[in-house]
């Protein structure tokens, strides 16, 4: 019996509701995954009972909601009623918060993805748009200048190697509209549809500036950019990976 397993119960409480009613039901059942004393199952019997114990939960998912509706505002506003949901079956499965914005917001898309390939999410652009925002987030979070040092560095490769990768600072996302324009219908908080042709559309982040540069690229250009960035690039002819490299889109890999 340690107060650490109180502890890790009381937190695994305040994390769920759904534990928390559970408890009340079958609190034989919940407790006994923890090693507590008598008095411990006792008082967290209590804890629960009291009302202020579910404005606890509420307050503890709004904070982990928070980062979430910051940090990717379009992929929210597509979810719209379906955010509150997704989320709540997003924290049974990741019930502790690492309180790291970051971390949470990607472990939250990871979530949306896998909803989204097995069916149970079916919104139009979700997908890119989540794509998107993370491309985003990953220069908001990154540490630019440790990273263009690196790459400096990495630039005394000669450009003999025909091994290239990609920019650290570049990002493609593929779009099924007109981005620019779905970008701006979700920044006038226009909810969908949009009445926009499909087709395929490149945008390519560039993160080498303080201001992250977004700009439409041919599409041979955006396939071939995101084979690289998988690990699945076919082959490239001289010119073309000389061009590549002349747009600081690619660096040589040893």
């Amino acid at each position: 019996m340690t107060m650490e397993a109180f502890q890790r119960a009381m937190c695994d409480l305040v994390a769920s509701p759904e534990l928390c009613l559970a408890l009340m039901e079958s609190p034989e059942q919940v407790l006994g995954r923890y090693d507590l004393s008598e008095r411990d199952r006792r008082r967290l019997v209590e804890v629960v009972q009291q009302p202020g114990m579910f404005v606890n939960c509420s307050l503890y998912n709004a904070n982990r909601l928070s980062p979430i509706y910051n940090l990717v505002p379009h992929t929210c506003f597509l979810l719209g009623d379906a955010l509150l949901p997704e989320a709540t079956e997003y924290w049974k499965g990741y019930r502790e918060s690492r309180l790291q914005f970051h971390d949470e917001v990607k472990e939250f898309a990871d979530f949306l993805r896998q909803r989204i390939e097995n069916g149970f999410v079916r919104i139009p652009m979700l997908a890119e748009v989540i794509e998107y925002e993370l491309a985003l987030n990953e220069f908001r979070y990154m540490q630019r200048q440790d990273v263009l040092s690196r790459v400096e560095m990495s630039e005394t490769v000669g450009r003999e190697s025909k091994r290239v990768s990609l920019h650290p600072m570049i990002r493609v996302v593929l779009f099924t509209r007109e981005p620019r324009r779905v970008l701006e219908l979700l920044d006038a908080r226009q909810p969908p549809p949009y009445d926009l042709a499909e087709g395929e559309f490149w945008l390519l982040l560039d993160g080498k500036e303080e201001e992250v540069s977004v700009k439409l690229i041919d599409p041979n250009v955006g396939r071939v950019l995101k084979a690289i960035e998988t690990g699945a690039a076919p082959a490239i002819s001289d010119d073309d990976l000389e061009a590549l490299l002349d747009a600081g889109l690619v660096l040589p890999v040893r």
